[in-house]
């Protein structure tokens, strides 16, 4: 089965000191369905991995990336509007627009499981095509 990824379960497997990179390392290696990461997190993701790890940490994710472990998606303007949307709507949270990237290619594609550790943003958001989002490795 599919998943989207969030920032927070990328930085996790490449940080072995992260609390949550062992739980990290097993779900990306039992994962068997596509592995999908909204472009927008790509900077974010290599910002966090080069100021904390350094930039051996961010060129194997580079690497990863480009032999196509992930599938990157783009946003369209109408993404990036639904981006906008969310933001509003969960300003008190706050949402950022890299988690409402998280949310809008989720339900671009149809993908109910979302890779993430951030509970705090995930529980809270309404799903237009999900009655909820299945939060890994919390709703296993």
């Amino acid at each position: 089965m599919a998943i989207v990824c969030d920032t927070g379960a990328i930085y996790a497997l490449y940080d072995s000191d992260d609390e949550n990179h062992l739980e990290a390392v097993r779900i990306f290696r039992s994962e068997v369905g596509e592995l999908f990461l909204p472009v927008v997190l790509l900077a974010e993701i290599d910002y966090l991995l080069t100021s904390r790890l350094g930039m051996g940490a961010a060129l194997d994710f580079m690497r990863t990336v480009e032999a196509g472990v992930f599938s990157v998606q783009q946003l369209s303007l109408a993404d990036l509007s639904k981006c906008r949307t969310l933001m509003e709507q969960y300003r008190d949270l706050p949402l950022g627009f890299s988690d409402s990237s998280v949310v809008v290619t989720a339900e671009k594609l149809g993908v109910q499981r979302l890779f993430t550790f951030d509970q705090r943003h995930f529980r809270v958001v309404q799903s237009t095509a999900f009655s909820h989002f299945q939060l890994l490795p919390a709703d296993e």
